[in-house]
């Protein structure tokens, strides 16, 4: 798959099969919704223990009908190869690795041959969940790709398939495994020196195929504070040293959404302090950055670049991390899925790339961050500030009466209204009312 041709339609834009491929979901179920939310992808946990609950013993039917119910919605199921069954670890916890080696190949062995031949054909397997929190790996994280990560590597690799990991969150990748107290989170250099030093031991980027990566919270910078740097930076730095030279093929975060503040029994307390409500702000915020950084790295073959959503429902209305899912308890979309399918199926069910024009949005308060894309054969431009304003004024540069029809799109509802245009000096100028709604998104029409 490496050095495969870039699919490109019209005005370099990306095809919009590679940009529904884009977006996927973390854990099963509502499948029959994700046509009508825009996802394609879903992240589950192909667990040991209930796969081989004692050792031989193999259990496949339940999933079996998980992938059989996602291909039946064209829902592609990514399984995470994860955590020691019981029998096997050599710890008292699901956190170690098993005690005989074997184990864990024959468990990986008979879980990708499985699902990588027909009907099923899957192709790619995600080693591991988060091996630098102990909550999930007890050792060294050295010892999670000696014992985990190549083993499995070798399997998956003999099939014809592809590698996706580490899967580290970037929260605390830089600090020790203890999942309480964590110094320097989201630090972007110690991101950047850690992801390179586990690539780099015993080469291990040459047994994965696909960098993942958890929280990297889009463009996200002084809301963190403490000092910390968005961690678009660390996506520029893995695709220069390790995608671009040919030594990975792409970069998903397999984790994004909303996270939690922990107390030292490792019970939530609450959000992150900057993730105020509303709470659906934060999918544009976290998502369409990303969206954005992968139209401008050489998107060469559909599954390069990809960004599952953590998750798709929670039953526990009572824990912070309530607030993150996309089904609420009701059966009904969250704030978050409202968002979320506004992008995902409103804004992006195109082909999609990167105008030449440039855009500026400004609020009363002074410019907002924003982020500009061709959709078709339009201009979308998605816009964002910390501060409540009124009104959101765009100016495209050099464009004359090229675009004729605006709108603006509430970004839970996705309802369009029609907004005045102007021909300024040869500037296209856009204005038009929020009602102090933290998101903007407008698109304007050809013709």
């Amino acid at each position: 798959m490496r050095g495969l041709e870039r699919i490109l339609t019209g005005e370099n834009k990306i095809s919009r099969n590679y940009v529904r491929s884009f977006f996927g979901i973390c854990h099963s179920g509502w499948f029959d919704l994700y046509g009508s939310l825009g996802a394609s992808w879903c992240r589950v946990d192909f667990s040991w223990s209930r796969i081989e609950p004692t050792q031989g013993r193999f259990e496949f039917t339940a999933y079996d009908k998980l992938v059989e119910e996602g291909m039946k919605h064209g829902v592609t199921i990514l399984p995470i190869l994860d955590y020691c069954a019981p029998w096997a670890s050599r710890g008292d916890s699901k956190a170690y690795p098993p005690r005989d080696p074997s184990y864990w190949v024959n468990y990986v062995d008979k879980v990708v041959s499985r699902y990588s031949s027909p009907p099923y054909n899957l192709k790619y397997f995600e080693v591991w969940n988060e091996p630098n929190i102990d909550v999930f790996w007890r050792l060294d994280w050295e010892r999670y790709i000696d014992d985990i990560l190549i083993p499995a590597a070798e399997v998956i690799h003999s099939y014809g398939c592809y590698v996706v990991a580490p899967s580290v969150t970037l929260e605390h990748l830089g600090e020790s495994t203890f999942t309480y107290e964590f110094l320097r989170r989201w630090n972007l250099n110690a991101c950047i020196d850690r992801i390179d030093e586990w690539l780099s031991y015993h080469d291990a980027w040459k047994y994965l195929d696909i960098v993942s990566i958890h929280y990297s919270k889009g463009d996200t910078e002084s809301e963190r504070g403490g000092g910390s740097k968005s961690l678009m930076a660390f996506y520029d730095h893995v695709y220069e040293k390790w995608i671009k030279p040919g030594r990975v093929m792409g970069l998903w975060n397999t984790e994004e959404g909303l996270t939690a503040v922990y107390d030292e029994d490792h019970r939530q307390v609450s959000l992150e302090p900057w993730e105020i409500k509303p709470y659906g702000q934060w999918v544009a915020r976290y998502i369409i950055p990303v969206l954005h950084w992968a139209l401008n790295h050489d998107w060469r073959f559909r599954d390069q670049y990809k960004l599952f959503w953590y998750h798709i429902s929670d039953g526990d209305v009572d824990k912070p991390l309530y607030n993150t899912c996309i089904i609420g308890v009701d059966g009904n979309l969250t704030e978050v899925g409202k968002a979320y399918r506004v992008i995902a199926k409103n804004l992006f069910d195109g082909n999609i790339g990167i105008p030449e024009w440039r855009v500026e949005v400004k609020g009363a308060e002074g410019p907002l961050k924003s982020y500009c894309f061709l959709k078709d054969d339009d201009l979308l431009i998605a816009g964002w500030t910390g501060k409540p304003t009124s009104i959101v004024k765009v100016k495209v540069y050099g464009v004359n009466g090229e675009f004729r029809k605006a709108e603006s799109i509430d970004y839970l509802s996705g309802r369009c209204v029609n907004v005045k245009t102007s021909v300024v000096n040869g500037n296209l100028e856009v204005e038009t009312e929020t009602s102090g709604k933290p998101v903007v998104y407008i698109r304007l029409y050809r013709g």
